[in-house]
């Protein structure tokens, strides 16, 4: 626990704890760094899970700043700063940071010192309002956005109330922005956070579920075994004396080898390979000294030396893609990198799957998700970004969620694996965001390789337009894919209109960090690029028919009021609760329902804020439809009548019966449509 920063009345000896023993994290055993260190390591504070531990080199720093800065560092640790500081911030600003935030903010007085020092300063007490003044023009003028100059003064804020609020200050004068205003110090502003965070495209995201679900669900026993393999060869091989039999053994097992011209068992070390010792021990009873030896002396050291043949743990696979198995076998030294493409399949699908932010996935322990009584299986997590203590200051280690997740039987799964995986702590916890990145990029490269070994160019994983896959990307991502696509993507693992009442009833109804806000947005993203589109479309010279009609051309008309506007979930919110925008476009039913509850089909049990599109009936008051939608109804038709010829009669007699209907449902349209300069024809919707 930290002190007031108004109760520090000495300056640290240099061989005084650099973290004050009230900070260190349960169970951490390691060296804590002193005062007058050449570096502090920061892996004793109370880190959070997958969070990067870094080390702050002191003679990086700007010699003159030295002094200063290592003691305020040491205030930024060890000390909170009054509640009255509070007053008049916004809300996110805490009495202190959270551990993961102390080697950035070091990092930015660093920077901020290096740049006074270059200006001829060798104190921060000669630091002058004009100085801060031209740091952030200078900031800006390197083209940094809003949001990064944004966090470099509140660090520099931060800066000055440690300084104004302990007993010994250094005289850092008061930030000019703090009276006048931070909006003139900033370049001019720009969308930030997780709803403008670009979804992963569907192009991409398709395959790469596909191959993570498979391999969950259908790779995971295989590579289990293998695992579970090759910790029975290590514990085994380490365990195995010399023995005149295991001698006799392993002569001949490698005589075997060499008649036959096979090279014997090898294993990757690195970029090179070498002899796969331990495992030829497991094979032959031999010891692996008695293996060396043979290495050393042996009558076939030639070949021992060059040794490039398979070792495998596993030959009887039972995973299959097309009706064939995955892979002939597993090789020992393939079985790590297959144990951390089974750990990142997983995440995906868990992440993915649930909406969780990338800390929540990491925070999730063993036993976070029990078998129900009965019912739905819930996730019991942790939330990080919102977690405060009692007093109002950031809990690095996370708090219980207050509302658990719902998790589909694929998440469970997916659990169920990562925890024979890891036996104790956090599920994911070891592995930070980049790396967990960088496993996602082996990951699709591994998986479009046996896409293309199968012939199965439709699942290889192209690179997205937006760039590289990232976890932060999986929660916009799912948004957007429910908001957008019904009866698609998702539909892998569950039908979407199931998954946002999950998401809205269990999820997040009662909880500021969850998925809601985020559907909301991008529902509400999803109706203006409709009404926009609709706007153009009836603009062009598009004809529209329907009992929808008329709703539909109204609505057009206020597409410009919404052109970039949504952003924030209250924006979202404001036009998803105006009924006569709510305007969806539904490309695989071949409709647009123009959104009114009283008159849904879909929704004949409850009243429901938004239609169920995975549910569209045709004959429904609110349907529309375009000449674009009469298009994709006639190709649609044509499919059907060339699949007919192709198929057993009764499935035929059924697929052509249905082109009748799409043609004819096609006609009515072009008899019945009006265009925008027409008056409206009666058989518009007058209401």
């Amino acid at each position: 626990m930290t002190v007031s920063v108004q109760e520090v009345y000495f300056y640290p000896a240099p061989d005084a704890d650099a973290i004050l023993p009230g900070l260190i994290a349960e169970g951490f055993t390691g060296p804590i760094p002193r005062f007058g260190d050449r570096s502090w390591n920061l892996a004793g504070l109370a880190h959070g899970p997958g969070t990067s531990i870094e080390t702050i080199h002191w003679d990086r720093f700007p010699v003159s700043f030295q002094s200063e800065l290592r003691y305020l560092v040491w205030l930024l640790i060890n000390t909170s700063l009054p509640t009255s500081f509070l007053i008049g911030k916004p809300s996110r600003w805490r009495t202190t940071v959270s551990p993961g935030q102390v080697y950035p903010m070091a990092m930015k007085w660093r920077a901020f010192c290096q740049w006074l020092e270059e200006s001829g300063h060798a104190s921060l007490r000669d630091c002058t309002p004009e100085n801060l003044r031209a740091y952030a023009l200078h900031l800006g003028s390197r083209g940094q956005p809003r949001v990064s100059v944004q966090k470099v003064l509140a660090s520099i804020t931060r800066l000055w109330a440690l300084d104004s609020s302990n007993p010994l200050p250094i005289g850092i004068c008061e930030p000019p922005w703090l009276s006048e205003g931070a909006d003139d110090f900033l370049p001019a502003g720009s969308s930030t956070g997780e709803n403008v965070t670009a979804p992963i495209t569907p192009q991409t995201m398709g395959p790469l579920l596909i191959w993570a679900l498979r391999v969950v669900d259908d790779f995971s026993d295989d590579i289990l075994r293998a695992i579970d393999r090759r910790e029975e060869i290590l514990t085994q091989s380490e365990l195995t004396p010399s023995t005149p039999a295991g001698g006799a053994a392993l002569e001949e097992y490698l005589r075997g080898l060499i008649t036959a011209g096979i090279s014997p068992p090898s294993m990757a070390a690195g970029n090179r390979s070498g002899l796969a010792a331990k495992y030829i021990s497991f094979v032959t009873g031999a010891s692996i000294r008695q293996v060396h030896r043979q290495v050393i002396e042996g009558s076939w050291r030639d070949h021992l030396l060059s040794a490039s043949g398979p070792a495998p743990v596993l030959t009887e696979v039972v995973g299959q893609i097309d009706g064939l198995p995955w892979t002939e076998f597993i090789d020992y030294s393939e079985v790590e990198a297959l144990r951390r493409h089974l750990l990142t399949a997983a995440y995906v699908a868990v992440s993915y799957l649930t909406g969780m932010r990338p800390r929540e996935v990491q925070g999730l322990e063993k036993g976070c998700c029990p078998d129900p009584r009965s019912g739905r299986h819930l996730i019991y997590s942790r939330v990080f970004k919102t977690a405060l203590d009692d007093e109002g200051n950031h809990v690095p280690q996370g708090v219980l969620r207050d509302v658990p997740w719902v998790a589909i039987d694929p998440v469970v799964k997916a659990i169920r694996i990562v925890e024979r995986l890891t036996p104790e702590g956090y599920l994911f916890g070891g592995v930070i965001p980049e790396t967990m990145n960088k496993r996602i990029e082996n990951f699709t490269m591994w998986a479009s390789d046996l896409a293309k070994r199968f012939g199965r160019p439709h699942e290889v994983i192209p690179a997205d337009k937006y760039g590289a896959v990232g976890v932060s990307r999986f929660r916009r991502t799912l948004a957007w894919h429910i908001a957008r696509r019904p009866g698609g993507l998702v539909a892998l693992a569950i039908q979407y209109g199931h998954m946002r009442t999950a998401m809205s009833v269990g999820y997040a109804s009662r909880s500021r960090d969850g998925i809601h806000d985020l559907l909301d947005v991008e529902t509400a993203l999803s109706v203006a690029d409709t009404l926009a589109a609709l706007n153009d479309d009836l603009a062009n010279g598009e004809g529209v028919s329907g009992s929808a009609a008329r709703r539909a051309i109204n609505a057009a008309q206020h597409a410009p009021e919404f052109s970039g506007s949504v952003v924030t979930a209250r924006q979202a919110r404001a036009l998803l609760q105006n009924p006569s925008l709510a305007v969806y476009d539904n490309p695989s039913a071949m409709l647009m329902c123009v959104y009114k509850p009283d008159r849904a089909l879909c929704n004949r049990v409850t009243n429901r804020e938004s239609p169920r599109l995975d549910r569209c009936v045709s004959s429904c008051s609110n349907v529309a439809r375009l000449d674009s939608h009469a298009r994709l109804m006639r190709k649609e038709a044509e499919s059907l009548n060339g699949q007919a010829l192709n198929v057993p009669d009764p499935l035929g007699h059924r697929m052509r019966a249905r082109a009748d209907l799409l043609r004819a449902q096609a006609d009515h349209h072009d008899r019945s449509r009006v265009i925008l300069s027409d008056p409206l024809s009666s058989s518009s919707d007058q209401a």
